[in-house]
C-alpha cells in the first residue's frame, strides 16, 4: 500500500504543533500503477473549452489545456468572444463603424481580425481534435453556452485576463466558477507546465468525494505529490456564547475531525497506490485563512475545491471559504461542481 502521513496540527497556524502519524506503508508496484492509470483514462475527458482573451494567463491557460488534453486525447474547443459592448462603443463613436472599418459591417470586420489573431495565437498546439472559433456576445454567458453545447467536461481559463492578479482571480473567471455547469481550471501565470504539488480542501460536504477524485486524477496523470487538507474551527472559539468544553472533550471533537477524514479516503485506497500522500487535518479559528496560508506554505501550485459546502444553500454556489480560495489562492484553482448543478443561461 502506498504511504499516507497523518499529520494533526492543534491550534493556530503560528506556534502550531504537529505530529506525524504513518498509518500505510509505502509501494513501489509499477505493474499496480499501470492498472490504476489504465482505471483513470476509461473515465478520460472528451471535451474541453478554453477561453483566450489573449492576455498572458490566457496563453498560459491554452497550454495547459493543450497538454491535458493530450493525455486525455479530448477534443479542444478555443473560443475567443468580442465583447459586443466594445463594439457597440465603437459604432457609437464613428457613426455606425464605417469610418473605421469600411464597408464591411463592423462586428463582421472585427471578428474575422479576432478569429486570425486567435488562430496565430493557437498556434501549433497539437490535440485529438481542434476546433477554434471567434465569436461575437457577452464572453460570460458564450462561455457557458459552449460549455452546455460541446457537454464540455472542463472549462480552462487565466485566472486574470486585464486585472491586478494581486487583487485575486478576475470578474469573468470568477462567474465561470460560480455558474458553469463543469469543472473550471483557472490557471495562474507561469502553470503551464504538469502539476507538481496538489491540495485537496476536503469539508466532508457532498462535494469532498468528488474533490478526492479529481485531485487524486491529476497527481496520477502528472505524477504529483497529494496532500489532503481538512481545515476546521471549533464551536466554542468562533462563537464565544457556546459553552467551552473540558479538555477531554475538546480533544474528542479534534479526534472526530481525523476519524471523518480517514472515513472519507477509505473508498480511494487502491487509486493511491503508488502516489506521495499527505494528510492534514488543521485547526484554525477561521477556516479560510487557515487554507489559503496552508497553500502557500506547502508551496502548491494547484488546489482543488468543492463549489458548495456543507450549508447545502443551492444560491451559494461557492461559500465564503470556496470564494476566498479563488480569489487569494497563489497557486491554479481547480473547482469541481456537484453532480446535480445547472445554471439556466438562457
Amino acid at each position: 500500500m502506498n504511504p499516507i502521513w497523518l499529520r494533526v496540527i492543534v491550534g493556530a497556524m503560528t506556534g502550531r504543533q504537529h505530529k506525524d502519524i504513518r498509518t500505510r506503508t509505502r509501494s513501489e508496484d509499477r505493474g499496480t500503477r499501470n492498472y490504476h492509470e489504465w482505471r483513470i483514462r476509461m473515465n478520460c475527458l472528451k471535451n474541453i473549452v478554453v477561453g483566450v482573451d489573449f492576455s498572458y494567463f490566457s496563453k498560459c491557460a491554452l497550454k495547459q489545456a493543450a497538454r491535458i488534453a493530450g493525455w486525455n486525447q479530448a477534443k479542444m474547443h478555443v473560443l475567443h468572444v468580442v465583447d459586443t459592448s466594445m463594439v457597440n462603443h465603437l459604432k457609437e463613436f464613428w457613426g455606425s463603424g464605417r469610418a473605421l472599418l469600411g464597408s464591411q459591417d463592423a462586428v463582421e470586420k472585427i471578428r474575422d481580425s479576432a478569429q486570425v489573431q486567435l488562430e496565430e495565437t493557437v498556434g501549433k498546439v497539437e490535440a485529438a481534435s481542434l476546433h477554434i472559433d471567434a465569436n461575437t456576445g457577452t464572453p460570460f454567458i458564450e462561455l457557458l453556452r459552449r460549455v452546455r453545447d460541446n457537454s464540455a467536461d472542463l472549462l480552462v481559463l487565466g485566472s486574470n485576463g486585464s486585472s491586478d492578479p494581486s487583487k485575486g482571480a478576475g470578474v469573468l473567471a470568477t462567474k465561470c466558477v460560480r455558474k458553469a455547469a463543469t469543472k473550471v481550471l483557472l490557471v495562474r501565470a507561469d502553470h503551464a507546465e504538469p502539476f507538481k504539488n496538489v491540495v485537496a480542501c476536503i469539508d466532508f460536504s457532498e462535494s469532498s468525494h468528488r474533490v478526492i477524485e479529481q485531485a487524486i486524477r491529476v497527481a496520477q496523470q502528472d505524477e504529483a505529490s497529494l496532500h489532503l487538507l481538512h481545515v476546521f474551527s471549533t464551536p466554542w472559539k468562533r462563537a464565544n456564547y457556546v459553552p467551552k468544553p473540558s479538555s477531554e472533550d475538546q480533544q474528542q471533537f479534534s479526534d472526530s475531525r481525523i476519524e471523518r477524514m480517514q472515513l472519507a479516503l477509505e473508498p480511494f485506497e487502491s487509486e493511491t497506490h503508488a502516489l506521495q500522500v499527505e494528510t492534514s487535518v488543521v485547526e484554525n479559528a477561521r477556516e479560510s485563512d487557515g487554507i489559503v496560508q496552508f497553500i502557500g506554505d506547502s508551496g502548491a501550485d494547484l488546489v482543488v475545491v468543492g463549489t458548495r459546502g456543507c450549508t447545502g444553500l443551492r444560491a451559494v454556489l461557492l461559500g465564503t471559504v470556496a470564494e476566498r480560495i479563488v480569489r487569494e489562492s497563489p497557486c491554479s484553482v481547480l473547482a469541481v461542481k456537484p453532480d446535480d448543478f445547472a445554471y439556466d443561461i438562457d
